[in-house]
């Protein structure tokens, strides 16, 4: 109970908005009863057996693994190429393998039926050296003609791949190491009670004793080991229990193929069916100490299933526990109250979405489905968004071993959670991502925006006797800033949708940070002192839109501001998400606007680059006569009033000489500056003049270097 606290405490912290009164356990009475329902129904239908079958044995744990507690590394073994002398001839098959001490379990040797080198040894026999055993040679596709020699021998006792072609050509599964990680005695007296290590050593070393090891040299491959004790993985023929997928696959590939259950992204709809359509027999059994006990009792040779154990004296309990991911496929319906009719099951299953990590895409997400349709009679989400890995910051895995872990408690203590959430936001993909400090350092700076544009906001208006606006604002900067929101909202809502979180996050910041806060608050700053009633109706509902906008992102921020609101009524939790207000959208105004901003930036940027003192306003001829007056406001520029010789063109504006500007001062670093430009134009442009470059350098880069060029040249015709 301790660590559930601390998890939910977490979730807390993290700002997840979950029915926190509503926790289930998987081993909760109620679930478990599910659990057995289920996999009674599975049995009785034939679908649930029990059998030898190959199974990833974890020696460390003693139990059969998932998939998903394997963890693949690279590791650098030594392929042996041994000779396998052909029966009745003097020719010899030789098989490369980096496991030499499984070789006492080989059964046969197999080539490609269309490989010519060997197709008339097809069905002769080969002698298993150190054993003596004849194998038969046989045909099989399954071998990978240009790989090795193109002889495989097959092991069928310890390699997933012999196993299935053993058991298509009705081999002998002989097992040479047991499930405590020691060869047997079906592998030989000499090599009986060995480790797997000292084993693999002897072999090599007998195999060279007989002469028939003819080569031998480093091979790096992926290896499976254990998550859970650390052991190496070693595929075993072992009694377990299988449920059959064949029947419960169907359905669930055609949900997908027919997009009632939607895949994000793309890609990994793919590798789901894929996945689903080669689908094995899924072991679920584990031999676990926790965990839901198998609901099978034995009485001698009878066997028995049931929700509950049965009737008379001498019943067993099966004593191995089902693997965590058959209880876990229930949970959409079996949280719910399932297999009652009950109201919470009528009203929230199905559901709509699922995030999902990719690892279980297939361990979890499939079953639930296939669960879903089997038992509840539906599928149980309508969407399922595969997110990204988050690596650390140096694009190693996140591990505790290799202390690359991120803390996100830590995190927040340090930024923040709403700038977390933001930064996590704006740093996904459809790819692993680097964790990115510079993303969470925007979603604070955004959070600390957002507070004190609300403050300058709710500080300086009163609440209006109607909050009603006209149709069409008066001022300009007030149908544009309202004809931006909604093009904002429009644009999130899509990229929401889309579950294109990154986007989505970066249209809030821009809109808030940008728009709303550097240009329509210093825009409208003199008419928010004056009180002006018309701005304070666009203000007031503008952060009320805003807020409800941004809300999932950074609930905590706007959730506190929103308390100040004087159009609050109840949390903004469980406000509406804006829908678009179409009577505010004006396209020329925003198109009027946006051309207003553009040149502000250039008449501020041009004095920056001159080096002009902001006390001194500057003079301008020329140029547009009907630009806002918010431009010569805030770029200190007075345009098109005066005439004189200019000493520059901005956007179409002669810069007049101003009292109290040294000219020669002026003239010096326009020069200076003029000559740097000209120096790396003629960098640039003969890069862009030299073909190889051109032809050879990615395209991004060359058009990077014709932005820059372009750039330079507008730069130089406003230094006149």
């Amino acid at each position: 109970m301790d660590y559930a606290a601390r998890i939910k405490a977490q979730y807390q912290r993290l700002g997840a908005s979950v029915d926190y009164e509503r926790e289930r356990f998987t081993l909760d009475d109620d679930y478990a009863l599910a659990v057995r329902k289920v996999f009674t129904a599975l049995y009785e239908k034939g679908l649930i057996y029990r059998d030898n079958y190959m199974v990833n044995w974890d020696p460390g744990s003693h139990s059969a693994i998932s998939d998903l507690e394997v963890v693949n590394r690279e590791m650098t073994d030594t392929l042996c190429s041994v000779d396998y002398p052909v029966e009745g001839t003097d020719r010899v098959l030789t098989v490369a393998t980096v496991r030499p001490e499984t070789m006492m379990a080989d059964t046969a040797v197999a080539v490609n039926p269309k490989d010519e080198r060997y197709a008339d040894l097809v069905g002769e026999f080969c002698i298993l050296p150190l054993v003596g055993r004849r194998l038969p040679i046989i045909a099989d596709e399954h071998v990978d003609i240009e790989f090795g020699t193109g002889a495989l021998k097959i092991t069928p006792g310890h390699d997933v791949n012999d196993f299935e072609i053993g058991r298509k050509h009705g081999l002998e599964e002989i097992s040479v190491i047991g499930e405590d990680g020691r060869m047997t005695e079906e592998a030989g007296e000499r090599f009986a009670g060995m480790s797997i290590t000292d084993a693999q050593i002897a072999v090599a070393e007998a195999l060279r004793e007989e002469g028939v090891l003819s080569g031998e040299e480093d091979y790096v491959h992926s290896v499976p080991f254990s998550e859970r004790s650390g052991e190496r993985i070693e595929p075993l023929i072992s009694l377990q229990w299988f449920c059959k997928m064949d029947e419960l696959a169907a359905p669930v590939i055609a949900a997908v193929e027919n997009d009632e259950v939607n895949i994000t992204p793309g890609q990994w709809k793919r590798v789901y069916l894929d996945w689903m359509r080669e689908i094995r027999p899924w072991c679920v059994s584990r031999q676990l100490w926790w965990g839901h006990r198998i609901p099978v009792w034995y009485r001698g040779d009878e066997v028995y299933s049931g929700e509950v154990a049965p009737d008379g004296e001498g019943w067993v309990q099966e004593e191995d526990v089902l693997d965590t991911w058959f209880s876990s496929a229930i949970w959409p319906f079996a949280t719910l109250g399932w297999p009652e009719e009950t109201d919470e099951l009528k009203a929230f299953y199905p559901t709509d979405f699922l995030t999902t990590a990719r690892e279980i895409l297939f361990l979890w997400v499939a079953r639930m489905i296939m669960t879903g349709i089997e038992f509840a009679g539906d599928i149980p989400f309508r969407d399922v968004y595969v997110h990204s890995v988050i690596q650390a910051r140096d694009g190693r895995r996140m591990s505790k071993s290799l202390g690359t872990g991120i803390d996100p408690l830590t995190e927040i203590d340090e930024h923040g959670a709403d700038a977390l959430r933001f930064g996590l936001l704006a740093m996904s993909s459809t790819q692993d991502v680097r964790y990115s400090d510079a993303k969470v350092q925007q979603g604070r700076d955004l959070s600390n925006k957002l507070w004190n544009a609300s403050r300058l906001i709710l500080l300086n208006t009163d609440e209006p006797a109607d909050r009603s606006l006209p149709d069409n604002p008066a001022a300009l900067e007030d149908r544009w800033i309202l004809s931006r929101l909604e093009s904002t909202i429009e644009s999130v809502t899509g990229l929401l949708a889309e579950y294109d979180f990154a986007h989505a996050a970066q249209e809030i910041y821009s809109f808030v940070f940008s728009e709303l806060c550097d240009w329509y608050l210093e825009i409208a700053k003199p008419r928010i002192y004056d009180k002006d009633e018309e701005a304070a109706k666009v203000l007031l509902q503008t952060l009320e839109r805003t807020l409800a906008l941004v809300h999932p992102v950074m609930p905590f921020v706007t959730e506190e501001i929103w308390s100040y609101h004087p159009y609050r009524d109840g949390h903004l939790v469980v406000h509406d998400f804006p829908e678009t207000i179409e009577a505010h959208r004006d396209l020329t105004c925003e198109g009027q606007v946006g051309e207003a901003i553009t040149l502000t930036q250039r008449l501020r940027s041009w004095r920056d680059m001159a080096g002009v003192p902001p006390k001194i306003v500057l003079a301008a001829t020329g140029g547009n006569t009907e630009a806002p007056e918010f431009v010569s406001r805030l770029s200190r520029v007075s345009l098109g009033a005066a005439e004189g010789e200019p000493v520059a063109v901005v956007e179409g504006y002669g810069i007049l000489p101003s009292e109290g500007l040294d000219m020669k001062e002026l003239t010096d670093r326009l020069n200076v500056r003029r000559g740097k430009l000209e120096t790396e134009a003629k960098k640039i442009e003969g890069k862009l003049g030299n073909e190889r470059f051109v032809e050879k350098a990615p395209v991004e880069v060359v058009a990077e270097e014709r932005e820059k060029l372009e750039r330079i040249h507008t730069e130089l015709s406003e230094l006149g």
